[in-house]
C-alpha cells in the first residue's frame, strides 16, 4: 500500500511539475538559488584571487518511511577582465541530487555557470551581476520497487501481476537553462544590501517517463539580504527568499545574529518558511570555513502526522585567496 500511495504522489507530481528542490540555507546554496551569485560574496570591492567551495545536504521528511534526500556541491571562482575596468567574470560548476521515496526518484543534474560583474563606482561599492548557467538534467526511477492498482488481487498486491503501464523510459535526460541577476551596494561600512531575482528552467525541459509532453515549469526566485554591522562584536544578518513554479510556491525568511571573538564567529539564526516550518540554525566561521546546521520543525497542519519532524540540513563551505579582504558576510575594509 506504501508503494501505490507514493506512486499516485510522483505521478500527480509529474503531471503538475512539482517543486524543485530546495534549502533552507539557501544563502549558503549560491549557484542553486541564482547564477548571478557565481564568484560573488557579500564583501567589499572585486577580488579576482576569490575561489569558493562547499556543498548541502538535507535529509527532509523524517516522519515519513522513506525521507527525501537532497544534496549538493559546488565550486566556483572569480577573475578580473585587465581590459575592462571594475569587472569581473565568475565561473562555477553545480551537482546536485535528490532522492524521493519508495521508488527511488532520482533527479540529478550538473550545470556550467558563468556570471559578470560590473561597478557602477571607483570603490566598488554599489555592483550589478548577470549571470547565466547551462547544463542537464535526469530524472529516472526504478519501477520494480512500485506497486500499480492492477496489481492488486483483492487481498494483497502481487508484484508479479502486470501493471498494465506503458513506460516508454525509466530514465530522461534534458538539456537545462538558468539565468539570473544581482545588485550589490555597500552603503557604508555598517550596512550592506544586496538583491536579486532568478528564473530557472527556461527552456522548460520534457521530464516524462511516458510518450507525452510533460515539461517542468519555469521557476522565479526572488531573495535578499542585508549585513548590519552593530557593534564591534554583532552582526545582524536579515534576509527572505521567494519562489514560484506552477501553483507552487515558498516563502522563506528570518535573520542570522553573528558574534565575533577574534578569528571565530558564532552564528545563531531563526527562520520560517511560511505556513510550514519554523527553522533555528546554529553555525561557525572560521578562517573561511563556515559550517552551519539547520532543523525543518514543522508546525503546519501535517504536523500531526509528521509528529512536527521536519528535516536536518547541513551546510559547508571554504573560500579560498580573499587576501587581506576580511571576513565573507561579516566583516568590510
Amino acid at each position: 500500500m506504501r508503494g501505490c500511495i507514493f506512486l499516485v504522489i510522483l505521478f500527480a507530481g509529474l503531471a503538475s511539475s512539482a517543486q524543485d528542490i530546495h534549502f533552507s540555507q539557501f544563502n549558503d546554496a549560491p549557484l542553486t538559488l541564482n547564477p548571478a551569485l557565481t564568484g560573488v560574496v557579500p564583501y567589499k570591492g572585486i577580488d579576482e584571487n576569490m575561489i569558493r567551495a562547499g556543498g548541502n545536504f538535507k535529509n527532509q521528511g523524517a516522519g515519513i518511511a522513506v525521507p527525501y534526500r537532497t544534496y549538493d556541491i559546488f565550486v566556483d571562482g572569480a577573475l578580473s577582465l585587465p581590459r575592462l575596468k571594475r569587472t569581473q567574470l565568475g565561473l562555477g560548476l553545480l551537482l546536485y541530487n535528490d532522492n524521493a521515496g519508495d521508488g527511488s526518484l532520482q533527479n540529478t543534474s550538473a550545470m556550467l555557470n558563468a556570471a559578470l560583474t560590473i561597478a557602477f563606482n571607483r570603490n566598488y561599492s554599489f555592483r550589478a551581476t548577470l549571470g547565466f548557467s547551462i547544463g542537464f538534467i535526469n530524472r529516472s526511477v526504478d519501477v520494480t520497487k512500485l506497486v500499480f492498482d492492477n496489481q492488486w488481487n483483492g487481498v494483497i498486491f502481487d508484484p508479479g501481476a502486470s501493471s498494465n503501464e506503458n513506460f516508454s523510459t525509466n530514465s530522461i535526460f534534458a538539456v537545462n537553462f538558468n539565468f539570473g541577476g544581482l545588485l550589490t551596494y555597500e552603503v557604508n561600512r555598517k550596512l550592506f544590501l544586496r538583491a536579486g531575482a532568478s528564473l530557472s528552467h527556461i527552456n522548460k525541459p520534457r521530464t516524462s517517463f511516458y510518450d507525452d509532453d510533460n515539461r517542468i515549469n519555469p521557476k522565479l526566485i526572488a531573495h535578499a539580504d542585508a549585513i548590519v554591522n552593530t557593534g564591534e562584536n554583532l552582526t545582524v544578518e536579515p534576509g527572505f527568499m521567494y519562489s514560484v513554479q506552477a501553483k507552487t510556491y515558498e516563502l522563506v525568511l528570518g535573520t542570522n545574529l553573528t558574534l565575533t571573538k577574534r578569528d571565530i564567529q558564532l552564528i545563531f539564526g531563526l527562520w520560517y518558511r511560511l505556513n510550514r516550518d519554523l527553522i533555528p540554525l546554529v553555525g561557525i566561521r572560521y578562517q573561511g570555513y563556515k559550517l552551519a546546521i539547520t532543523y525543518d520543525v514543522n508546525v503546519s497542519p501535517l504536523s500531526i502526522a509528521s509528529n512536527y519532524q521536519g528535516g536536518i540540513e547541513i551546510s559547508f563551505i571554504k573560500v579560498f585567496g580573499r587576501k587581506n579582504r576580511g571576513i565573507p558576510c561579516s566583516t568590510f575594509e
